[in-house]
């Protein structure tokens, strides 16, 4: 796979999330946990959208570099600080699982970034 097409795909992806999160965050925190004691409280919700900011800037970089970085060394090096980024995000949220911060981990982040993570790993090494 073309490594600007990779980027544009996680580029696409991660803005999304980011929109989602900072559209409705009391929303998307009540969808993930329930109607559990504060989920519609401030620090929550200005926590998603945290999280969502990060995502937003994760997701932009890539866009602008698919763009813009011509050559494949300096692709693949972004793609792989991506995929090095993403293992860490996933890896907190399984650490939160783990440690008893969570019930369940939600299916969006069991889907969403392993999925970018091979995704990002095929485009380096094929």
């Amino acid at each position: 796979m073309e490594h600007a097409l990779a980027m544009q795909i996680v580029g696409v992806v991660l803005t999304l999330v980011a929109v989602l999160k900072n559209k409705d965050p009391v929303g998307f925190n009540k969808d993930l946990f329930g109607d559990v004691e504060g989920v519609e409280g401030g620090p929550a919700a200005s926590m998603r959208m945290l999280i969502g900011g990060g995502f937003a800037g994760i997701g932009a970089i890539n866009l602008y570099c698919s763009f813009t970085v011509d050559d494949t060394a300096a692709t693949e090096a972004i793609l792989v600080g991506t995929t090095i980024g993403l293992a860490l995000v996933f890896a907190t949220i399984v650490g939160a699982k783990l440690r008893g911060f969570l019930d369940h981990i939600p299916t969006p982040p069991l889907v969403i970034f392993p999925g970018l993570i091979a995704l990002c790993l095929y485009s380096v090494l094929s």
